[in-house]
């Protein structure tokens, strides 16, 4: 089995934190939309994970990420949404402000 590829853009905030975009590695190199967006590095799913658990801000484009966001609790299964046919998730942690 290959191994699981993302595209991430990861964005830091001095005063909230660390906000990430992740994109399946179909959804970035496929979609018309989505492969032009700027991404800050590529990540297995072991990275991806550390990454969710120290970002505020995460958007998930894939499903792929989408169900790890969902094992890893930041995601409803019922909170996905879909932008130009793509499926979407969002999560903000406001717990620490």
């Amino acid at each position: 089995m290959d191994e699981e590829i993302f595209y991430v853009d990861i964005r830091n905030n001095p005063r909230y934190g660390q906000f990430i975009t992740v994109y399946d590695k179909d959804v970035k190199e496929n979609h018309e939309v989505f492969r032009e967006k700027s991404y800050t590095k590529t990540v297995n799913r072991e990275e991806l994970i550390q990454l969710l658990r120290t970002s505020v801000s995460i958007i998930l484009y894939g499903r792929k990420c989408i169900e790890i966001g969902i094992e890893e609790r930041f995601i409803h299964p019922d909170a996905i949404s879909k932008q130009y046919g793509v499926e979407v998730a969002i999560y903000i942690d406001t717990r620490r402000y």
